[in-house]
């Protein structure tokens, strides 16, 4: 029975792998495609539905298959009358999960 409904935000690099480890896993997945607002790089939002008992399980999947990345973003160097970028890592990567109780679920 469905009692969970996760929201995961993963980047696009990892989403594939971590799509196919969720179905190897039986849990079914819908995957949507967005954007970060932050940075603006694509991600893929991930949509499951599961028991409580298998919370535990998709966790799990998503540490083994989303990983964190440093990447370079161009910033203005505060106090210069000309545009001189600077170049600040900033890691991004893993996943972003929320989960919600579900009181009712239908199929029609």
């Amino acid at each position: 029975m469905i009692n969970l409904l996760m929201f995961a935000v993963v980047q696009i690099q990892d989403s594939d792998q971590t799509v196919e480890a969720l179905n190897k896993a039986g849990l079914e997945v819908t995957r949507i495609g967005s954007t970060g607002g932050f940075l603006g790089r694509r991600n893929a939002t991930l949509i499951i539905g599961l028991d409580r008992e298998d919370y535990d399980k998709a966790i799990e999947i998503f540490r083994n298959n989303c990983r964190r990345r440093t990447e370079y973003i161009a910033t203005r160097l505060e106090g210069s009358p000309f545009h001189l970028p600077l170049t600040t890592p900033v890691t991004v990567g893993g996943a972003t999960i929320f989960t919600f109780p579900v009181e009712k679920y239908e199929q029609i």
